[in-house]
């Protein structure tokens, strides 16, 4: 009896450590981010990765460019940058960085061909578009360039829209892009290349992880030294005439990014505070995200030192939910502004 007793417990125990064991050996990813850093001893801009809390934060690499914007392809291979090249080379252009060939350094994805490139994205598809400005003050439009031609020496390159457009994001099916201007915020079909407005004002809108909302930005300007109002908003895009404030500040810092937090519930934004060290303007950056269900605003990448400027998100996958047709044209509401628009 006694032996019969001890089996048990050993089969018991041995069951109890297998279950064990499930859970253990699965453990759930953490999340990551990919983001440009300034790098305090030599000053170069550096694209690193590392956690939400800044642990195990390495360099990735150090592209030749001082980058304002990034956008990275679903599965982190592909990193777009736009900035200027250092050294003599002037104007804003499009860099395409191969995580899995960094050896072989940047690849200019526009050369100097244009203006000013206000900002550029990289769909799921790895297709990329673009906004440009003539002399920062006269608009272009908006460009693409296929997947096929992102490595080829010199990538061939299709007007999407002619017209003001400042910064530019890809919804997750890869089809429309996001736009703003200083008439609204307009949808892009990239196939048909038809322009539809869903608001009349907003800056910086961005697409959702599931592509049925789009985050978006306001600023009323100063006026007799008093502090700007910022709101941070979005629009449901099942219903457009649904669009919900979720922050509402007046303050003296400058909203400088917004994106989407993984799960789609929050909106991420950076506020830039400028200080002044050993006599030096030195930069800032304070880390929100606000909830669109109850609009409770916390803070983000406390523990990284300095806080980030720019970022994205390295594991993403998500539904890729169609989004709403709209049927109001760029052609019906376009307004005569002079030089054809102004950029944001």
């Amino acid at each position: 009896m006694t032996h019969f007793f001890q089996n048990h417990q050993k089969i018991l125990c041995l069951s109890l450590f297998l279950l064990c064991s499930i859970f253990i050996v699965n453990p759930v990813p953490a999340e990551e981010i990919i983001y440009a850093s300034l790098n305090p001893q030599n000053r170069k801009i550096e694209i690193r990765i590392s956690d939400v809390n800044g642990n195990n934060a390495r360099k990735l690499f150090s592209p030749p460019v001082f980058v304002q914007e990034i956008s990275i392809l679903k599965g982190d291979r592909y990193i777009l940058c736009v900035g200027e090249g250092v050294g003599n080379e002037t104007g804003f252009d499009a860099y395409l960085f191969d995580t899995k060939q960094l050896n072989k350094g940047r690849k200019d994805l526009t050369y100097g061909r244009f203006s000013f490139i206000s900002d550029a994205a990289i769909s799921s598809n790895g297709d990329v578009v673009f906004s440009n400005s003539i002399y920062f003050d006269y608009p272009d439009g908006i460009y693409l360039i296929p997947n096929h031609e992102i490595h080829e020496p010199i990538p061939k390159v299709e007007k999407l829209f002619d017209g003001p457009a400042g910064y530019v994001d890809w919804s997750p099916n890869g089809k429309d892009v996001v736009f703003s201007n200083k008439e609204g915020i307009f949808l892009l079909d990239t196939f048909t290349k038809e322009v539809s407005q869903i608001l009349e004002y907003g800056l910086r809108p961005v697409f959702s992880p599931d592509g049925t909302k789009i985050a978006f930005y306001v600023y009323t300007p100063k006026e007799n030294n008093q502090k700007w109002i910022r709101e941070v908003g979005v629009i449901f895009l099942q219903d457009p005439q649904n669009v919900k404030v979720l922050e509402k500040t007046k303050t003296d810092l400058f909203l400088n990014y917004l994106t989407w937090m993984p799960d789609g519930k929050s909106i991420a934004y950076v506020l830039v505070e400028d200080k002044v060290d050993e006599g030096r303007n030195v930069w800032e950056y304070l880390n929100f995200a606000v909830s669109i269900e109850d609009g409770k605003v916390r803070r983000i990448f406390e523990d990284i030192e300095g806080g980030i400027r720019i970022w994205e998100w390295t594991k993403e996958s998500f539904p890729l939910i169609p989004v709403a047709k709209l049927t109001t044209t760029w052609g019906k509401l376009k307004r005569d502004t002079g030089k054809g628009g102004q950029n944001e």
